[in-house]
């Protein structure tokens, strides 16, 4: 263990001497925050599966878990350990979450207040805790009652929770952390609903979101299932780009409603876990009887989320790339239908200019950590787009 947590030390070391030093260098685009803001992902990025490694290893918390069961009602004990487990957990990340919100105000690009990020990551950790301590109790109960196929099982209750995180979400948990408005009546207003009623959801909810009191950059997006889509605009946008702007952004978030998008990405993530839980299934059954532990034991929880966590780690990579390219499809369906597809090359550049991310980041890092094309290609993917059409 002590070699793995020295391993993490130099890989840290090296992430924090390349980012701000050399990629600044050698990549001229690259702005201070975007560089540092690199070094603060790549930092987390295996901190999840080393956190959760060490938590197996280690003999003495391994000996709370159990005493914690020996003692206490299963679902006090549950409750118990996993919210040691989430305030450990929180206090280890929050080095790098506090570097990434010191990184934004430098540059200017949050607004936020420290306490009220305070209070939101707090609310965050919460919020996970809940999560994380129901899915642990109902995967005991599956794990003892039906020891062979809860897999299974736990994979069908996958189903019902990704429509709570695209259909419930949007309407419940998101109004935790920021102010919904309906979108004033206006140009803007009629121009968007002529958007949404080509495009075949004219009773499309259009939304006006309060993030001006936490940063200034600019974005929107559409939520929804089962024809109840909802357009949010961030104030910023409405705020600080041209209405055609606006339009090419609403335009491309149109398109991935309208190309499915939402269910592709269930049916992928539905996909995904049938396959994750199957092969945490078989690694567990073998490393929980070399030490003698059942798997509904909460000995066994730290295993379970090490290998899920890792799992999904190493395939985080296919799922980024089929991120972007749900982007460039929707890109593709604004230019076919937004009012004015130069509009489109000035709203990357402002968006670039006031978000001040990595604009061209180099491939290996596009892979490992972009949701969405550089900048740079979309803009070049609009000026073919208006050469050869």
């Amino acid at each position: 263990m002590k070699r793995v947590l020295l391993a993490y030390m130099i890989y840290l070391l090296a992430i924090w001497i390349f980012f701000p030093f050399f990629y600044t260098e050698w990549n001229d685009d690259v702005s201070t925050y975007a560089s540092i803001g690199h070094a603060v992902y790549f930092s987390r990025l295996p901190l999840l599966p080393l956190f959760l490694y060490v938590v197996w290893k280690n003999d003495k918390l391994q000996k709370i878990a159990a005493a914690m069961e020996n003692r206490l009602p299963k679902l006090v004990a549950t409750a118990s350990y996993m919210l040691l487990f989430t305030t450990v957990y929180g206090i280890v990340q929050l080095p790098f979450r506090l570097a990434g919100y010191w990184n934004a105000r430098q540059a200017q690009i949050s607004v936020q207040n420290f306490w009220d990020w305070a209070g939101e990551y707090v609310l965050s950790l919460f919020l996970f805790y809940l999560a994380v301590t129901a899915v642990v109790l109902i995967s005991q109960y599956l794990m003892k009652r039906f020891r062979k196929n809860w897999w299974i099982l736990l994979w069908v209750l996958l189903v019902p929770s990704a429509i709570f995180f695209v259909y419930v979400q949007p309407m419940w948990i998101d109004p935790l952390y920021e102010d919904f408005y309906h979108l004033p009546d206006g140009e803007l207003r009629t121009e968007i609903e002529q958007l949404t009623s080509e495009a075949g959801i004219p009773d499309a909810t259009l939304l006006e979101v309060d993030k001006s009191a936490k940063t200034v950059t600019y974005n929107a997006y559409v939520t929804g299932l089962f024809g109840s889509a909802r357009v949010v605009l961030y104030d910023t946008t409405v705020d600080g780009l041209a209405q055609d702007e606006i339009l090419f952004i609403v335009a491309h978030e149109i398109g991935h409603y309208v190309l499915h998008h939402v269910y592709w990405g269930t049916a992928g993530f539905l996909v995904l876990g049938f396959v994750l839980l199957w092969v945490t299934k078989k690694l567990s059954d073998k490393l929980l009887a070399k030490r003698q532990i059942s798997a509904h034991q909460l000995r066994a929880v730290p295993l379970f989320l090490l290998i899920l966590s890792s799992l999904q780690f190493a395939s985080e990579p296919v799922s980024l790339y089929v991120s972007r390219e749900m982007e460039r499809q929707a890109d593709a369906y604004a230019l076919e239908h937004a009012p004015d597809t130069e509009a489109g090359i000035h709203m990357f550049r402002n968006m670039q200019q006031v978000s001040k991310g990595d604009p061209n980041p180099w491939p290996l890092f596009e892979w490992l950590r972009s949701t969405h094309p550089s900048n740079q290609e979309r803009i070049e993917t609009i000026e073919s787009y208006q050469e050869n059409r």
